[in-house]
């Protein structure tokens, strides 16, 4: 059984549901330490000129995301922050062919004040995932509490839902401890996730943004 493992990130990119797809259990790291300069409370959207990042204020501390609140009385351009994501998303996604049909229950998450960021991204990646027709299940690593760090922390997470295989991104090549994950019987896999280039809503093509832009622009999953 394929396990993969990932943070909960903010509107997260095309390459995390090609994990969620590709994994039998799909494990939301949610105890990780938060990492301001991640994509854990931000993401891009695609512009006219480019991209544009889209973040959410949180208060920045040394804590696991599932502990991060975000600070809903941000102003961005007066504008409370979730209405500010909402309107750049709506100037640059309303003439895409599928923006109708998903905008308005993207809208009634942001819409909603959470006091977790943990709990918003989980919102929306239900959301996505289901967008996209992934019916992979979903486990939470805080259900599995351990002082466990790095590789062996991952091996007890694929271990404690009868994994044999855990399914990596790319650069965890650069990271893991093979023989670890040998020593413990688990295979260990990569990750093959090649962007898909679709027609967007201006001209040129660019890659990694939140995955919103391939759900409106029509993209779907082989």
């Amino acid at each position: 059984m394929i396990v993969g493992i990932h943070q909960p990130n903010y509107l997260p990119y095309l390459g995390f549901f090609h994990k969620m797809k590709e994994s039998d259990i799909f494990i939301i790291y949610d105890d990780a330490q938060f990492n301001k300069g991640d994509f854990q409370h931000r993401n891009r959207i695609r512009i006219h000129n480019g991209q544009k990042w889209l973040t959410v204020p949180v208060e920045k501390r040394h804590s696991p995301i599932n502990r991060i609140q975000v600070i809903n009385d941000t102003m961005v351009k007066n504008e409370k922050w979730s209405q500010h994501h909402l309107s750049q998303i709506h100037d640059n996604y309303k003439n895409a062919d599928l923006f109708s049909d998903y905008f308005d229950d993207m809208s009634s998450i942001l819409d909603e004040e959470h006091e977790l960021l943990a709990v918003l991204n989980m919102k929306l990646i239900e959301f996505l995932s289901s967008s996209f027709d992934i019916d992979t299940k979903i486990v939470y690593s805080s259900d599995f509490p351990s002082g466990s760090t790095s590789t062996q922390r991952l091996i007890e997470l694929v271990s404690s839902v009868n994994g044999d295989t855990y399914l990596s991104g790319p650069a965890g090549r650069n990271y893991l401890d093979m023989e670890l994950f040998k020593t413990n019987g688990i295979d260990v896999i990569f990750q093959d996730f090649k962007h898909p280039v679709y027609e967007q809503q201006y001209e040129g093509f660019v890659p990694n943004m939140s995955a919103i832009d391939a759900l409106f622009n029509g993209y779907r999953f082989d």
